[in-house]
């Protein structure tokens, strides 16, 4: 289809309604011409997990949705000097690291805020009614007329001209356009829980007041305590692929399943981990990078559904909406430019394919780093093994700007003069326009 002006609108329908599709909700409903309807599965929207981090990018990219001003009441402004991440040995509490924020009272600093909170300042900014909730996807059928969406119960929607997967890691819009792709399970499972300080009171005062990752040699910790009176506490756990593969995605568990996991950290560590009853689990499942999200020029992924990256770098959210941000850039480049969707989408997985490619080169480089080392020391210490890691691995990788200081904004306006250019030049030069088609 033409993205132009034209006697019908553009379908579009966004399935899946986490902050990837809530964001592509958001941009897409701005465009006139677009006609939009969004779906998931769940019966209310709620979020389920800890916290998540808002970083340079991430700030950026709410402004543009309109959401920052509910998030930034949680901040403060103007903290020079305050520490923002430390990362110590979970066995020993010893220093390895420790960035500061850059205290610039014109940009909000990078927070943990708790995830529903990022969930309702997006939702404020979503017209009412246009999710429709209980839509569990099954399957998609094409034909000439578009993509029908088959959900649970026989019910059926369409036909649309463009399908947005934002449906996550387990994405079933994923599985229709690339059926060969995989996700393996990790080894890994996350808790997550986020409690009252008072549960922690008499912690507090030997506890970093700020986002802090207690590393061993398989695991690793995380705590912050929030800025409302609330305490998060995140962990890493090897568990079978068994286990893994039985784990539903946020269920409910004992403590008595956790704390076994932590018996090697040191004291104050092991009193936070029995500090909660009950925990939320997360069975850590990813997949290899994807190097076309795109299908039949009508299917796009966004976010985990397009990359699943395994929870690294705490910033699926900020990456699902740089996504979102794009994807409504090309749409509306193309129709201003009387394009088909088939180049819209071109363009967008053109612009976004090396943001991932660099991301995923980060993981594959933090796995060679580990290699190694174990090459190099067969007999290292643990803790000489954690500090070694923690310097190649976490240290790299937040030195390195691209990650959270990423702007998407930039990225597409460079790369539009550069389609504005190719336009121009084929308008001018018939048989080059001709050749091209």
């Amino acid at each position: 289809m033409t993205v132009s002006p034209s006697s019908r609108p553009l379908r579009v329908a966004i399935v899946g309604a986490g902050p990837g599709g809530l964001a592509a909700t958001i941009h897409l409903s701005k465009l006139p011409y677009v006609e939009l309807k969004v779906y998931d599965q769940a019966r209310e929207l709620r979020e389920v997990g800890a916290g998540i981090s808002l970083n340079e990018n991430t700030w950026r990219l709410l402004q543009d949705l309109g959401a920052a001003d509910k998030l930034e009441q949680y901040t403060t402004r103007g903290v020079q000097g305050k520490v923002l991440v430390e990362h110590r040995n979970g066995r020993t509490g010893q220093l390895l690291a420790r960035r500061f924020h850059n205290g610039d009272p014109n940009k909000p600093p990078a927070v943990r805020v708790e995830r529903y909170k990022l969930q309702n300042a997006l939702l404020s900014q979503v017209a009412p009614g246009i999710i429709q909730l209980s839509k569990k996807l099954v399957g998609l059928e094409e034909d000439a007329n578009g993509i029908t969406l088959d959900f649970v119960n026989g019910a059926k929607q369409g036909p649309f001209d463009l399908v947005v997967g934002a449906d996550g890691i387990r994405s079933v819009v994923r599985q229709h356009a690339f059926p060969d792709h995989k996700l393996t399970y990790t080894g890994k499972v996350a808790y997550r829980v986020v409690i009252p300080q008072e549960e922690v009171a008499r912690l507090l005062p030997d506890l970093p007041h700020a986002s802090c990752f207690w590393h061993t040699r398989d695991t690793h910790i995380y705590t912050n305590v929030l800025d409302n009176g609330m305490f998060e506490i995140a962990t890493r756990a090897l568990e079978s692929e068994e286990h893994g593969n039985k784990v539903s995605w946020g269920q409910v568990v004992p403590k008595e399943q956790v704390v076994p996991h932590y018996q090697k950290y040191c004291p104050l560590l092991r009193e936070v981990i029995n500090a909660s009853d009950s925990w939320l689990e997360f069975a850590m499942f990813g997949g290899p990078r994807l190097h076309s999200v795109v299908y039949h020029g009508r299917i796009v992924l966004i976010g985990d559904a397009s990359h699943p990256l395994s929870g690294a770098f705490g910033s699926g959210a900020a990456f699902a909406f740089e996504d979102a941000y794009a994807l409504k850039s090309v749409i509306d480049f193309a129709y201003m430019r009387q394009q088909d969707l088939k180049y819209a989408l071109e363009l967008f997985d053109s612009v976004r394919a090396p943001r991932y490619k660099d991301l995923f080169g980060v993981l594959h480089t933090n796995m060679s780093n580990i290699d190694d080392i174990n090459a190099q020391f067969p007999d290292i210490e643990d803790d000489d093994f954690v500090a070694q890691t923690t310097e190649r691995n976490w240290q790299q990788a937040e030195s390195h700007g691209f990650i959270y200081g990423y702007n998407i904004a930039q990225v597409w306006a460079e790369r539009e003069a550069v389609e504005d250019a190719k336009l121009s030049q084929l308008q001018l030069n018939p048989v080059i326009a001709q050749i091209a088609q």
